[in-house]
């Protein structure tokens, strides 16, 4: 049994069904789960099901296409498959692993007025998020980065980190909540998203509409027995980003957007439920002046700023 430390592109070597482990994927996935269960240890925190659960599902998307066989493939034979697994890195596992911290852990992590607060702050501020999130896509999807980095183990581990990383810090800003430092919210969160979601169509666009293969390595990859020859397999790898990509992503910012709705809603529920109250008891404070002939109390503040909601 072949073993290796990570998925790269073997030039010239056929396809076969013959398990390959890659170990660094196995390293990185326990490394993720064990400190994150070895942090709440040492803070002397109870594990949050819900939380946890969230992150274990990222770490396992992770590991999912990147072990083998959808890791080999996607590197090294179908540029199809490389896409998809583009996609879940950052549209899947990321979020996911985002959603799975606790506060206080980042807050362990990242104390405030240190350095490495400071370089999260500047990162995670929209507008450099935005430019690094497309920086790393239009850099990596380059063909000379792709030819270049995929056919080495290190390189391809290179590209992989690149991609999470980009993509923890693209969503950072929209998924943390107001007041939380470089929160966005409504509309501007459904704006910043979407236009990463219109900006990913340019490199999709090269992918479907090139008349010749853009990679070398998948050009010379062996055929496989899906038929597919490295143009169609290009156009499906476009096709795949612009249209799996966008979808995905729209169903994000739409589950964003009625989660903000109904926190919304839940909010002015609330002030009109104080509202009505605080009108409820001016009047049994009216009607009980009337009973006994007395002028009623003026209004306290509370009362004046229930009345203003």
């Amino acid at each position: 049994m072949n073993v290796a430390w990570w998925c790269s592109s073997t030039p010239g070597q056929i396809w076969t069904w013959r398990y390959t482990p890659f170990l660094g994927v196995w390293v990185v996935a326990g490394s993720c789960v064990g400190g994150y269960l070895l942090a709440h240890r040492r803070a002397g925190r109870a594990v949050d099901p819900k939380l946890a659960r969230r992150f274990v599902l990222g770490v396992l998307a992770l590991f999912v296409v990147s072990e083998w066989p959808i890791g080999q493939l996607g590197v090294g034979y179908l540029a199809t498959v490389g896409i998809a697994r583009y996609i879940v890195y950052t549209f899947v596992a990321a979020p996911l692993l985002l959603a799975g911290l606790p506060e206080w852990l980042v807050t362990r992590w990242f104390p405030p007025g240190t350095g490495r607060r400071r370089v999260l702050a500047a990162v995670t501020s929209w507008p450099i998020a935005l430019l690094v999130f497309n920086a790393v896509l239009f850099g990596t999807h380059l063909p000379i980065t792709v030819d270049t980095l995929k056919v080495t183990q290190l390189g391809s581990f290179g590209v992989d980190v690149l991609h999470l990383g980009a993509a923890l810090i693209w969503w950072w800003p929209a998924m943390q909540k107001v007041p939380a430092e470089n929160a966005i919210e409504e509309p501007l969160r459904a704006f910043y998203l979407f236009a990463s979601s219109v900006l990913m169509f340019v490199p999709a666009a090269f992918l479907t509409f090139s008349p010749l293969p853009l990679y070398g390595l998948y050009e010379l990859a062996p055929p496989l027995w899906l038929g597919f020859d490295p143009t169609s397999d290009q156009q499906a790898a476009g096709i795949t980003m612009n249209v799996g990509g966008g979808l995905v992503l729209w169903f994000i910012i739409a589950a964003l957007f009625l989660r903000w709705a109904s926190e919304r809603e839940a909010e002015d529920t609330a002030a009109r439920r104080t509202r009505d109250a605080t009108t409820l008891e001016r009047i049994r404070a009216l009607e009980a002046a009337e009973a006994t002939g007395t002028a009623p109390a003026a209004p306290g503040p509370e009362e004046r700023d229930g009345e203003r909601l």
